[in-house]
Protein backbone atom coordinates (compact mmCIF):
# COMPACT_ATOMS: atom_id res chain seq x y z
CA UNK A 1 0.00 0.00 0.00
CA UNK A 2 2.86 2.48 0.86
CA UNK A 3 4.17 1.72 -2.72
CA UNK A 4 1.22 2.35 -4.30
CA UNK A 5 1.14 5.84 -2.58
CA UNK A 6 4.36 6.66 -3.46
CA UNK A 7 3.39 6.22 -7.04
CA UNK A 8 0.95 8.63 -6.72
CA UNK A 9 1.30 12.56 -7.00
CA UNK A 10 -0.25 14.95 -4.42
CA UNK A 11 -3.72 16.10 -5.21
CA UNK A 12 -5.04 19.68 -4.98
CA UNK A 13 -8.81 19.73 -5.50
CA UNK A 14 -9.41 23.72 -7.20
CA UNK A 15 -12.20 26.12 -4.77
CA UNK A 16 -14.64 25.77 -7.85
CA UNK A 17 -14.87 21.84 -7.52
CA UNK A 18 -15.61 22.24 -3.65
CA UNK A 19 -18.54 24.84 -4.29
CA UNK A 20 -19.68 21.96 -7.00
CA UNK A 21 -19.56 18.82 -4.50
CA UNK A 22 -21.43 21.40 -1.93
CA UNK A 23 -23.87 22.72 -4.83
CA UNK A 24 -24.84 18.81 -5.98
CA UNK A 25 -25.53 17.93 -2.26
CA UNK A 26 -27.82 20.53 -1.94
CA UNK A 27 -29.53 19.94 -5.32
CA UNK A 28 -29.47 15.76 -5.40
CA UNK A 29 -26.91 15.79 -8.15
CA UNK A 30 -24.72 14.11 -6.20
CA UNK A 31 -24.35 10.71 -8.36
CA UNK A 32 -23.90 13.24 -11.62
CA UNK A 33 -20.55 15.48 -9.56
CA UNK A 34 -19.30 11.82 -8.82
CA UNK A 35 -19.39 10.70 -12.57
CA UNK A 36 -17.70 13.42 -13.63
CA UNK A 37 -14.94 13.43 -10.60
CA UNK A 38 -14.22 10.17 -11.33
CA UNK A 39 -14.07 10.79 -15.41
CA UNK A 40 -11.71 13.63 -14.50
CA UNK A 41 -9.51 11.64 -12.24
CA UNK A 42 -9.45 8.73 -14.86
CA UNK A 43 -8.37 11.40 -17.67
CA UNK A 44 -5.49 13.24 -15.83
CA UNK A 45 -4.30 9.96 -14.46
CA UNK A 46 -3.32 8.99 -18.27
CA UNK A 47 -1.28 12.32 -18.05
CA UNK A 48 0.29 11.52 -14.72
CA UNK A 49 0.78 7.50 -16.43
CA UNK A 50 2.58 8.85 -19.52
CA UNK A 51 4.84 11.97 -17.65
CA UNK A 52 5.77 9.05 -15.40
CA UNK A 53 7.02 7.06 -18.38
CA UNK A 54 9.08 9.81 -19.36
CA UNK A 55 10.47 10.70 -16.05
CA UNK A 56 9.19 14.42 -15.88
CA UNK A 57 9.05 16.32 -12.75
CA UNK A 58 5.84 16.15 -11.41
CA UNK A 59 4.79 18.27 -8.67
CA UNK A 60 0.95 17.86 -8.52
CA UNK A 61 -2.11 17.60 -9.90
CA UNK A 62 -5.22 20.60 -9.20
CA UNK A 63 -8.52 18.93 -10.10
CA UNK A 64 -11.76 21.26 -11.27
CA UNK A 65 -14.45 20.96 -12.98
CA UNK A 66 -14.45 19.19 -16.23
CA UNK A 67 -11.01 18.42 -16.10
CA UNK A 68 -7.37 19.28 -14.14
CA UNK A 69 -3.76 20.55 -14.36
CA UNK A 70 -0.98 18.49 -13.88
CA UNK A 71 1.97 20.87 -12.64
CA UNK A 72 5.30 20.03 -13.34
CA UNK A 73 8.91 21.45 -13.44
CA UNK A 74 10.09 21.23 -17.32
CA UNK A 75 8.73 24.81 -17.85
CA UNK A 76 9.21 23.24 -21.45
CA UNK A 77 12.70 21.51 -21.25
CA UNK A 78 11.25 18.48 -22.83
CA UNK A 79 10.79 17.76 -26.56
CA UNK A 80 7.98 18.39 -28.11
CA UNK A 81 6.92 15.13 -28.76
CA UNK A 82 7.20 14.06 -25.59
CA UNK A 83 4.51 16.75 -24.15
CA UNK A 84 2.68 16.04 -27.56
CA UNK A 85 2.11 12.25 -25.65
CA UNK A 86 1.66 13.38 -22.70
CA UNK A 87 -1.07 15.70 -23.55
CA UNK A 88 -2.70 13.36 -25.61
CA UNK A 89 -2.64 10.86 -23.01
CA UNK A 90 -5.50 12.14 -21.06
CA UNK A 91 -8.16 12.23 -24.18
CA UNK A 92 -6.90 8.80 -24.68
CA UNK A 93 -8.26 7.50 -21.44
CA UNK A 94 -11.83 8.53 -22.74
CA UNK A 95 -11.43 6.07 -25.65
CA UNK A 96 -11.06 3.42 -22.31
CA UNK A 97 -13.85 4.91 -20.68
CA UNK A 98 -15.94 4.23 -23.45
CA UNK A 99 -15.05 0.95 -23.65
CA UNK A 100 -15.65 -0.27 -20.18
CA UNK A 101 -19.03 1.56 -20.18
CA UNK A 102 -20.13 -0.54 -23.46
CA UNK A 103 -18.71 -3.97 -21.43
CA UNK A 104 -20.55 -2.58 -17.81
CA UNK A 105 -23.76 -2.41 -20.78
CA UNK A 106 -23.26 -5.93 -21.98
CA UNK A 107 -23.11 -7.54 -18.90
CA UNK A 108 -25.31 -5.27 -16.77
CA UNK A 109 -22.96 -4.65 -14.26
CA UNK A 110 -24.32 -1.04 -13.86
CA UNK A 111 -27.96 0.72 -13.92
CA UNK A 112 -29.11 1.61 -17.46
CA UNK A 113 -29.53 4.81 -16.05
CA UNK A 114 -25.96 5.76 -14.63
CA UNK A 115 -24.51 4.24 -17.98
CA UNK A 116 -26.38 7.02 -20.32
CA UNK A 117 -25.10 9.22 -17.89
CA UNK A 118 -21.03 8.26 -17.61
CA UNK A 119 -21.70 8.47 -21.75
CA UNK A 120 -22.73 11.76 -21.68
CA UNK A 121 -20.34 13.23 -19.18
CA UNK A 122 -17.43 11.82 -21.08
CA UNK A 123 -18.19 12.63 -24.58
CA UNK A 124 -19.16 16.17 -23.01
CA UNK A 125 -15.42 16.43 -21.01
CA UNK A 126 -13.14 14.88 -24.22
CA UNK A 127 -15.32 17.36 -26.50
CA UNK A 128 -14.33 20.25 -24.00
CA UNK A 129 -10.70 19.58 -23.05
CA UNK A 130 -10.13 19.02 -26.82
CA UNK A 131 -10.85 23.04 -27.52
CA UNK A 132 -8.15 25.04 -28.45
CA UNK A 133 -8.24 27.15 -24.86
CA UNK A 134 -5.72 27.26 -22.07
CA UNK A 135 -5.18 25.60 -20.24
CA UNK A 136 -7.12 22.56 -21.72
CA UNK A 137 -5.54 19.66 -23.58
CA UNK A 138 -6.53 21.29 -26.69
CA UNK A 139 -4.71 24.71 -25.22
CA UNK A 140 -1.46 22.78 -24.95
CA UNK A 141 -1.54 21.01 -28.28
CA UNK A 142 -2.34 24.59 -29.77
CA UNK A 143 1.11 25.67 -27.94
CA UNK A 144 3.04 22.56 -29.00
CA UNK A 145 1.89 23.80 -32.53
CA UNK A 146 3.07 27.06 -32.28
CA UNK A 147 6.22 26.21 -30.57
CA UNK A 148 7.33 24.05 -33.75
CA UNK A 149 6.90 26.99 -35.78
CA UNK A 150 8.00 30.20 -33.84
CA UNK A 151 10.04 31.00 -31.01
CA UNK A 152 9.09 30.19 -27.22
CA UNK A 153 8.05 33.94 -26.73
CA UNK A 154 5.85 34.41 -29.96
CA UNK A 155 4.75 31.33 -29.60
CA UNK A 156 3.29 31.30 -25.88
CA UNK A 157 1.79 34.91 -26.74
CA UNK A 158 -0.51 33.73 -29.76
CA UNK A 159 -1.19 30.63 -27.60
CA UNK A 160 -2.93 32.76 -25.03
CA UNK A 161 -4.69 35.45 -27.81
CA UNK A 162 -5.87 32.78 -30.14
CA UNK A 163 -7.32 31.03 -26.55
CA UNK A 164 -8.86 34.00 -25.27
CA UNK A 165 -10.63 34.58 -28.65
CA UNK A 166 -11.90 30.75 -28.99
CA UNK A 167 -12.93 30.82 -25.30
CA UNK A 168 -15.10 34.19 -26.32
CA UNK A 169 -16.51 32.16 -29.54
CA UNK A 170 -17.26 29.25 -27.46
CA UNK A 171 -19.19 31.51 -25.14
CA UNK A 172 -20.81 33.11 -27.46
CA UNK A 173 -21.97 29.84 -28.87
CA UNK A 174 -23.61 28.55 -25.72
CA UNK A 175 -25.23 31.62 -25.28
CA UNK A 176 -26.80 31.56 -28.39
CA UNK A 177 -27.67 27.65 -28.68
CA UNK A 178 -27.63 26.42 -25.34
CA UNK A 179 -29.33 27.21 -21.72
CA UNK A 180 -26.66 29.58 -19.93
CA UNK A 181 -27.05 27.84 -16.89
CA UNK A 182 -24.87 28.96 -13.38
CA UNK A 183 -22.22 25.93 -14.45
CA UNK A 184 -21.39 27.29 -17.74
CA UNK A 185 -21.43 30.91 -16.38
CA UNK A 186 -18.64 29.52 -13.93
CA UNK A 187 -16.62 27.59 -16.24
CA UNK A 188 -16.15 30.38 -18.76
CA UNK A 189 -15.51 32.87 -16.18
CA UNK A 190 -12.82 30.75 -14.91
CA UNK A 191 -11.22 29.93 -18.25
CA UNK A 192 -11.22 33.57 -19.34
CA UNK A 193 -9.47 33.99 -15.63
CA UNK A 194 -7.34 31.48 -16.30
CA UNK A 195 -6.12 33.70 -19.55
CA UNK A 196 -5.74 36.44 -17.83
CA UNK A 197 -3.49 35.43 -15.38
CA UNK A 198 -1.40 33.26 -18.54
CA UNK A 199 -1.12 36.95 -20.11
CA UNK A 200 -0.11 38.40 -17.09
CA UNK A 201 2.13 36.14 -16.34
CA UNK A 202 3.73 35.72 -19.77
CA UNK A 203 7.31 37.78 -19.01
CA UNK A 204 7.80 35.26 -15.90
CA UNK A 205 6.61 32.00 -18.11
CA UNK A 206 9.42 33.44 -20.70
CA UNK A 207 12.20 34.10 -17.82
CA UNK A 208 11.68 30.53 -16.39
CA UNK A 209 11.88 28.68 -19.73
CA UNK A 210 14.79 30.91 -20.01
CA UNK A 211 16.12 30.15 -16.25
CA UNK A 212 15.57 26.30 -17.06
CA UNK A 213 17.54 25.82 -20.20
CA UNK A 214 20.70 27.65 -18.28
CA UNK A 215 20.06 25.00 -15.60
CA UNK A 216 18.68 21.74 -16.55
CA UNK A 217 21.36 21.42 -19.15
CA UNK A 218 18.25 20.77 -21.49
CA UNK A 219 19.00 18.34 -24.30
CA UNK A 220 19.17 20.15 -27.65
CA UNK A 221 18.86 17.78 -30.98
CA UNK A 222 19.20 20.71 -33.93
CA UNK A 223 20.82 23.57 -34.18
CA UNK A 224 19.79 27.08 -35.65
CA UNK A 225 21.75 30.46 -35.58
CA UNK A 226 20.16 33.83 -34.90
CA UNK A 227 21.38 36.71 -36.59
CA UNK A 228 21.51 39.87 -34.35
CA UNK A 229 23.21 43.21 -34.09
CA UNK A 230 25.68 44.53 -31.53
CA UNK A 231 23.08 46.77 -29.75
CA UNK A 232 20.63 44.19 -29.10
CA UNK A 233 19.96 43.56 -25.64
CA UNK A 234 20.36 40.18 -24.67
CA UNK A 235 16.41 39.62 -24.00
CA UNK A 236 15.98 40.54 -27.64
CA UNK A 237 18.35 37.61 -28.33
CA UNK A 238 16.68 35.30 -26.28
CA UNK A 239 13.38 35.93 -27.89
CA UNK A 240 14.19 34.29 -30.80
CA UNK A 241 15.08 30.92 -28.59
CA UNK A 242 12.90 28.24 -29.87
CA UNK A 243 12.30 24.77 -28.07
CA UNK A 244 14.79 21.80 -28.62
CA UNK A 245 17.08 24.09 -30.60
CA UNK A 246 20.76 25.13 -30.01
CA UNK A 247 21.42 28.55 -30.90
CA UNK A 248 24.42 29.88 -32.13
CA UNK A 249 24.45 33.85 -32.32
CA UNK A 250 26.07 35.93 -34.91
CA UNK A 251 26.31 39.20 -33.40
CA UNK A 252 27.03 42.19 -36.64
CA UNK A 253 28.68 45.12 -35.78
CA UNK A 254 28.74 48.17 -38.39
CA UNK A 255 32.67 48.55 -37.32
CA UNK A 256 33.63 44.53 -37.65
CA UNK A 257 33.93 42.84 -41.43
CA UNK A 258 33.15 39.64 -39.87
CA UNK A 259 30.56 38.72 -37.57
CA UNK A 260 31.33 37.63 -33.87
CA UNK A 261 30.09 34.19 -33.02
CA UNK A 262 29.14 33.20 -29.24
CA UNK A 263 27.02 30.30 -27.82
CA UNK A 264 23.36 31.03 -25.76
CA UNK A 265 24.71 29.68 -22.80
CA UNK A 266 27.44 32.59 -22.64
CA UNK A 267 24.16 34.96 -23.42
CA UNK A 268 22.69 33.16 -20.25
CA UNK A 269 25.01 33.04 -18.13
CA UNK A 270 25.61 36.91 -18.53
CA UNK A 271 22.08 37.07 -17.79
CA UNK A 272 21.64 35.07 -14.75
CA UNK A 273 25.05 34.04 -13.32
CA UNK A 274 26.55 37.25 -13.54
CA UNK A 275 23.46 39.72 -13.28
CA UNK A 276 24.39 41.56 -16.49
CA UNK A 277 20.61 42.50 -17.44
CA UNK A 278 21.04 45.80 -19.73
CA UNK A 279 24.21 44.38 -21.52
CA UNK A 280 23.97 43.86 -25.14
CA UNK A 281 24.91 41.26 -27.43
CA UNK A 282 28.18 43.33 -28.55
CA UNK A 283 29.14 44.15 -25.13
CA UNK A 284 29.15 40.48 -24.26
CA UNK A 285 31.33 39.66 -27.11
CA UNK A 286 33.63 42.80 -25.50
CA UNK A 287 33.77 40.78 -21.69
CA UNK A 288 34.53 37.50 -23.70
CA UNK A 289 37.69 39.40 -25.67
CA UNK A 290 39.07 41.16 -23.14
Amino acid sequence: MTNVLKFLPPIHIHPILWFFIGVSLLTGTFMEISVIFAIVIIHEFGHYTMAKIFQWRIRRISLWVFGGVMETDEHGSKPIREELLIALAGPIQHVLIYLVLIGCSNFSLLPASVILLAFQYNTTILSFNMLPIWPLDGGKILFLMYSSIFPYKKAHEWMIISSIGCSVIAALVFLLFYPFTLSTILLVTFILWENRLEWKQRYFVFLRFLLTRHTDNVKKTKVRPIFVGADAPLMNVFSYFRRNYRHDIYIFDSKESEAATIDEQECLNAYFKFKQYQATSGEIVAIRDS
